[in-house]
């Protein structure tokens, strides 16, 4: 079976004897990727650089758009989208340990590089630092992981991410049915930050309840490797999102460098 880049999904196809895209997967990544930078975007200039307009009945329309019910649910929802396809790419990779190595060593570096110029916006286990993690649990777990069937894996993967979702909320279970409180002392406890039981601010993605979500998509990436999936998934539709799809690592790394430059600059310019 062919492999991928960090970014890629890449299926061998036994009918050309070439390696083809799975269309359906790059272009979700490469719609995720971009809904990501739209919203650090709003997020930077609304809380870092101030800016906004107002209309005539004096609404700030920023502000008004960043406090919108659905943006609390805008950034969980597409990078859950975001991990779940990754988890079915995850088997397509020649070597999930050495992507998840890079992939981890890359979150750690931005870790460090906010922890110098901006320690109060510092990401301690962000969606690389989760992503990389991700994939060497993956890596060391995939025979014992394989010894459930795709199906039923799935199944006990969906009941535990929905069992461990409320950990940022204080408690284990199902809100209003059954729950299980955790202790006050876990959140001050740093190097539970991982796990998700000690909170780091909010570009946060611990291993609970996500990692469920990652292994949940690795068990459909089966069916998607066997190529059960209907064709519709394997075709092509958008080329930009799809190119886009292919370079997710480089453009979640990039982005927000690229944003504050260009900030800082219209900043510089129209404060003059």
């Amino acid at each position: 079976m062919g492999g991928y880049g960090i970014g890629g999904t890449t299926v061998f196809s036994s009918r050309t004897g070439s390696r083809a895209r799975v269309g359906f997967l790059d272009e979700t990544r490469g719609l995720c990727i971009i809904l990501m930078v739209l919203y650090h975007g709003l997020f930077n200039v609304v809380f870092l650089f101030g800016w906004d307009f107002t209309l005539t009945n004096d609404t700030q329309v920023l502000h008004a758009l960043w406090h919108m019910p659905a943006m609390r649910f805008a950034q969980p929802f597409v990078a859950g989208i975001f991990i779940f396809i990754s988890g079915i790419a995850c088997r397509y990779s020649r070597s999930n340990l050495k992507r998840g190595g890079i992939v981890l060593a890359l979150g750690l570096c931005i870790t460090a590089v906010m922890l110098y110029f901006m320690p109060e916006q510092a990401i301690y286990f962000g969606i690389l630092h989760f992503m990389g993690s991700a994939m060497i649990i993956f890596a060391l777990l995939n025979r014992a992981l394989d010894k459930i069937t795709p199906g039923l894996g799935f199944l006990i993967c969906a009941v535990l991410f929905a069992l461990t979702m409320n950990i940022p909320n204080g408690f284990f279970g199902f809100s209003g049915v059954w729950t299980l409180s955790i202790p006050v002392g876990w959140t001050e406890i740093n190097w539970l930050i991982p796990l998700g039981f000690a909170v780091a601010g909010a570009d946060h993605f611990p291993l609970l309840p996500w990692l469920f979500l990652y292994i949940a998509g690795s068990y459909l990436g089966v069916a998607f490797v066997r190529r059960d999936m209907p064709d519709f998934f394997y075709r092509n539709r958008s080329r930009f999102l799809a190119a886009t799809g292919r370079k997710t690592i480089y453009i979640y790394i990039l982005h927000q460098p690229v944003l504050f430059g260009l900030m800082y600059g219209i900043d510089f310019l129209f404060s003059r």
